[in-house]
């Protein structure tokens, strides 16, 4: 969990004497080998690609990475955005008639390493967050990340993402940065992986230990 949704907790459901441990992510996302072109290609990824990975609902802000893309697409013409994730109507028609969109679907989880340290960059354009793991993934695997700055997601990102209003303008002005090549997103990629490394399933294991332990 994350000190958003503690906060979350106590605001809805009136919890108190609440402990944060936060989640851990999975040790294949740290410096997984990309997907080799083979593969690739038969996902129908043959060059560079900006990767959402997530569901559908309304919090993960569908619509604004939509209209985002639309408007940075053409500023970033060898790119195409990759959705994984699962497939539904409302979403092969929400992103119909924007430009090099490639559904993968829902994929493999051992997959999904490889496919992240493939991207050129990660977007994260939720409006609401319990914790946000794509994002940890993203930094863990070294990925430019731009991810919004609602919710819990500036908790969990720190300063190893770019975090940037979760409207149409604000991510397409993030995406247009994190596909840049600029210099600095070296080092905040750096400070991602960096920061990534924190959050381990053994330190959350641990902690929750922890909090057992006072009520033993």
């Amino acid at each position: 969990m994350s000190a958003f949704t503690e906060s979350e907790a106590q605001r809805l459901l009136g919890l108190e004497n609440t402990v944060v441990v936060h989640n851990g992510v999975d040790a294949r996302f740290f410096d997984p080998q990309p997907l080799d072109h083979g593969r690739r290609t038969s996902l129908g990824l043959p060059g560079p690609y900006l990767l959402y990975a997530g569901g559908s609902a309304s919090r993960k802000n569908l619509p604004g990475l939509a209209a985002a893309w639309r408007a940075a697409a053409g500023a970033r013409p060898d790119w195409s955005l990759a959705l994984a994730g699962p497939r539904s109507a409302d979403r092969s028609a929400l992103f119909a008639e924007v430009p090099r969109v490639i559904h993968l679907g829902r994929l493999p989880d051992d997959v999904m390493p490889s496919l992240v340290a493939g991207a050129g960059a990660v977007v994260v354009p939720s409006t609401y967050e319990g914790f946000g793991l794509p994002a940890l993934e993203a930094m863990a695997a070294g990925v430019p990340l731009v991810s919004s700055n609602a919710s819990s997601l500036p908790e969990v990102v720190g300063d190893g993402g770019l975090l940037v209003d979760p409207t149409p303008d604000g991510l397409a002005q993030g995406i247009l940065h994190v596909t840049s090549g600029d210099a600095e997103l070296t080092r905040m990629v750096q400070r991602g992986s960096a920061r990534a490394r924190e959050f381990t399933w053994e330190r959350s294991a641990a902690e929750h230990a922890a909090v057992w332990a006072r009520y033993l």
